[in-house]
């Protein structure tokens, strides 16, 4: 081998289209609220359950974009001026979107090796931060920041049989080394550097101020939780009876699971702040905390207390607020 052609620096599946399009070129919708459109209502049929499962979403599309809102907003950040509410608003706004688009990476199961691609590199690239110690230095690590790298590495973890050798280093003769991969799938290649002037939200205040201000009924959405995780046991019980349609109700099992999910990870992220809100974000906690001791996937509880660690910093919430954010969750994950 001559090039950098090999498999090894790309994707190795067909990227699927997906609901994710690129920032500053779609309407501000929230991306979990568009991906579980196809469920109709809080009674769903087998039949939309697993065509929820089966709906191809593109994981790539997805944390690329979650990590061009979290760029972004850390330039919007640095450019607003002091007091300025409405760029807090708008910093908000581009926060929520992201850490809506980092719980759909996490919860959703990894299908395909681009999924495995997307949920590894955007672990690498989200969430606490972690470098490796010089062994010269004394460990600083405390047990806050622990047990949140353990979440974020249990939330974004995959099959290992899943991935293939990383891309082999180059031969003597070969040549196009100045491209030549570092990891199987890059995510931030092509997006906007880390700081300096905002790409895109700047001249979107007045959108993003209404996207961050638009939050949707929390207690709803804890009762669409409780209801899909039901939906979940009562068709894996069914189905273990053994019915013709046994696959297509565990299908559906599925789906009602992934969607329970992401109903709570909306309630973690979004940053409503009253005692009616933290009195239901609560509840989620206990939630998932049975859920744990029902057996659920670990990356599926690990991903609601990653996006919750990270929702206490959105920037529409007081400052005071991060100490009563802080959960009583099962030590299962």
């Amino acid at each position: 081998m001559t090039k950098n052609d090999q498999d090894g620096g790309r994707s190795l599946a067909r990227r699927s289209a997906g609901l994710v399009e690129e920032p500053g070129n779609r309407a501000l919708r929230d991306p979990i609220a568009m991906a579980v459109e196809i469920i109709s209502g809080d009674d769903p049929s087998v039949g939309e359950l697993s065509a929820f499962r089966r709906q191809p979403i593109d994981l790539k599309a997805a944390a690329r974009n979650a990590k061009s809102l979290s760029n972004e907003e850390f330039r919007l950040n640095l450019a607003k001026e002091l007091g300025e509410r409405e760029y807090d608003l708008a910093c908000a706004g581009l926060q929520i979107m992201s850490l809506s688009l980092v719980a759909l990476t996490a919860i959703w199961p990894a299908d395909n090796l681009d999924s495995a691609e997307a949920k590894l590199a955007l672990g690498e690239a989200t969430g606490a931060l972690h470098h490796r110690r010089d062994k010269s230095f004394v460990s600083t690590m405390d047990a806050t920041l622990a047990r949140r790298l353990r979440w974020k590495r249990t939330a974004f973890s995959v099959p290992a049989l899943m991935l293939p050798p990383a891309p082999p280093a180059p031969a003597s003769d070969s040549r196009g080394l100045a491209e030549w991969p570092l990891e199987r799938w890059e995510l931030s290649a092509g997006l906007e550097l880390r700081g300096g002037l905002p790409a895109f939200a700047h001249n979107q205040i007045a959108e993003w101020v209404g996207y961050a201000s638009a939050a949707p009924d929390l207690g709803h959405l804890l009762q669409r939780a409780r209801r899909l995780f039901e939906t979940c046991d009562r068709l894996i019980a069914l189905a273990q009876r053994g019915p013709e349609n046994a696959s297509e109700l565990m299908v559906a099992a599925e789906g009602a699971r992934i969607a329970g999910y992401l109903a709570a990870a909306q309630v973690m992220i979004w940053p409503v702040h009253n005692r009616a809100a933290l009195a239901t974000k609560k509840e989620i906690v206990a939630l998932i905390n049975l859920r744990g001791e029902m057996g659920d996937p670990a990356h599926m509880q690990a991903a609601i207390r990653h996006v919750t660690a990270d929702a206490a910093w959105v920037k529409s919430l007081p400052p005071d607020s991060r100490d009563r954010l802080v959960f009583e969750w099962s030590a299962l994950v």
